[in-house]
């Protein structure tokens, strides 16, 4: 009896824990959404900032200034300008409005201290400026979408692996992941750990990537040379490893 109810406690916690995960996970996706949808109206904003009227502004900051940290050293550039609307004079270090993605050595060369630029204002309010009225930037957008995406998987993934440990009913989402799995694993068995085989395959996707045919096709193949290739380089890390500890193996007095 004392055993029943141990089992239906670890049962309940494990449970508990499960939910705990996808909560994480969860909220992980909703700020990811938040990122995606702040860049939409920021993509929103550029659009209309077409419409600014514009005005004579000088650059009086512009340099590339380093980073560094645990990841290696970044770098940004430090772009500022000035611009008088109404008499009243006003600051900016808005060139793109939602960001950019160029590197910030092109950003300083296109924008050097001491230059004569053209600003749009908001008409509406005076502060609001830009340097590239009109100019796109989806780099939130692809935040956002990586966040939701990533935590889409990781959800589903960490439920399946839960319920699993846990031996509960497998139910259509768990047989959907376990063909998805199969799907995603059939190129090895095919390879059969033999490298020469993954390799023929990943170079037959890249082949087709270089050839005109419909786009579902081309992507197709580069998303698979993309992953199967790295599947391929950990194959060869695990054949050079396998290769020097029986040379180790075979050295005598080792």
């Amino acid at each position: 009896m004392n055993g029943e109810l141990d089992e239906v406690d670890q049962l309940a916690e494990g449970r508990m824990q499960r939910k705990a995960l996808l909560f994480i996970w969860f909220v992980i996706g909703v700020v990811g959404l938040g990122i995606f949808l702040y860049g939409q109206y920021q993509l929103t904003r550029s659009r209309g900032s077409v419409t600014w009227p514009l005005v004579d502004g000088n650059i009086i900051t512009s340099e590339v200034q380093s980073h560094h940290g645990e990841d290696g050293t970044t770098y940004s550039a430090d772009i500022e300008y000035s611009y008088t609307v109404n008499k009243k004079q006003f600051k900016s270090d808005v060139i793109v409005i939602g960001g950019h993605d160029y590197n910030a050595g092109s950003a300083v060369e296109r924008y050097p201290l001491g230059e004569s630029v053209r600003v749009a204002y908001n008409p509406v309010k005076p502060h609001q400026a830009v340097l590239e009225p009109g100019g796109e930037s989806t780099e939130l957008q692809k935040w956002g979408i990586s966040m939701m995406s990533g935590a889409f998987f990781m959800a589903v993934l960490f439920n399946f692996i839960l319920r699993r440990a846990m031996n509960e009913d497998k139910n259509a989402g768990d047989h959907v992941l376990i063909l998805l799995f199969k799907i995603l694993f059939f190129p090895f068995v095919i390879a059969d750990g033999n490298p020469l085989i993954m390799g023929a395959m990943v170079g037959v996707a890249y082949w087709i990537t270089t050839l005109e045919f419909h786009p579902v096709l081309t992507v197709s193949a580069q998303v698979f040379t993309a992953l199967y290739g790295l599947g391929l380089i950990f194959m060869l890390w695990g054949c050079l490893l396998g290769w020097l500890m029986s040379l180790r193996e075979s050295t005598p007095g080792s």
